[in-house]
């Protein structure tokens, strides 16, 4: 069937007023327009609406149960535009956001913080995960947008660059390296290493160089959270090598973190989304208060 919603707007429009003259009034066209639109309507159906009298239009009884129908379609649509123009002007909306768990516990929650402030409308839901768990729920549309180390080895995820920091060595206070200013990477091959999952992006940054200087690097102690490793370090367990930000999850223990050099290793932190995927209208300004708050971090509040 063909029927647009011209033809429910006359139809209505005549139901409501009586005649014809009148609809075409309410509806700011011809008579002439309204009755082609009222019959063509009812030749869609195959059935008549109305008994058309001398100077009156009455419904007939299909034309009264279709009424209610009729006035219900356009309602839903308006809803349905209006919930899609509430969206766009971001007086409602909702968005799902993954990061790392460090991230997640030090730079993300302060920058949707002063989003909210500004958007109090939006609701944004946070899920902290480890790095490796970021890629898949990206994948599944589980997560609209995600904070995470950057890898180009996928080419279903698309980055957009936020921020670098530094690896560090994490260490306790009383450790013998804890009072050094720098340690060379090759310093560390004789310290039990604690390091992430395998699946980590990090645990690849932080191999791929030990390798490079310790060819039998073998780790001690394989977590899945960044967490843990400070818990475990705390405990004299062993050292990790960490981004620089994981500091701020450190002060309440007795843990340190000392300059890596020899070479200085930086990891690339991204507002990640589906490749070739667009993201909501709330969704996409979340990702431009992320990538504004780090390329004018001093500036004014989103």
């Amino acid at each position: 069937m063909n029927i647009t919603l011209r033809q429910l707007r006359a139809f209505i429009a005549v139901a409501e007023n009586g005649q014809f003259n009148l609809a075409a009034r309410s509806l700011h066209l011809t008579q002439s327009a309204v009755s082609i639109l009222v019959r063509d309507l009812e030749s869609e159906i195959g059935v008549r609406l109305f008994d058309r009298h001398t100077r009156m239009v009455s419904l007939t009884v299909v034309g009264q149960e279709f009424l209610p129908q009729a006035r219900k379609i356009l309602k839903d649509l308006d809803l349905a535009v209006g919930d899609v123009r509430d969206n766009v002007s971001l007086k409602r909306g909702q968005v799902t956001i993954a990061a790392a768990i460090v991230l997640a516990a030090t730079i993300v929650p302060p920058i949707i913080a002063r989003f909210l402030r500004k958007y109090p409308e939006i609701s944004v839901s946070i899920r902290d995960m480890p790095e490796e768990a970021i890629g898949p729920a990206i994948k599944r549309n589980e997560v609209d947008i995600a904070v995470g180390t950057s890898s180009e080895d996928d080419p279903e995820i698309a980055g957009t660059p936020l921020l670098r920091d530094r690896l560090m060595l994490v260490c306790r206070e009383d450790h013998r390296l804890a009072k050094r200013k720098s340690v060379r990477w090759a310093e560390l091959a004789d310290e039990t290493m604690i390091v992430l999952a395998a699946a980590n992006p990090l645990r690849n940054l932080v191999e791929h160089n030990l390798i490079r200087v310790v060819p039998n690097f073998r780790p001690k102690y394989e977590v899945r959270f960044s967490t843990t490793a400070i818990s475990m370090i705390a405990a004299g367990m062993g050292i990790a090598v960490l981004p620089e930000n994981s500091s701020q999850l450190a002060s309440a223990v007795r843990v340190t973190t000392v300059d890596l050099i020899d070479p200085l290793v930086m990891r690339d932190v991204s507002l990640l989304q589906r490749g070739q995927h667009s993201l909501s209208p709330a969704a996409e300004r979340l990702k431009e208060a992320f990538v504004a708050s780090f390329a004018n971090p001093d500036g004014p509040p989103i």
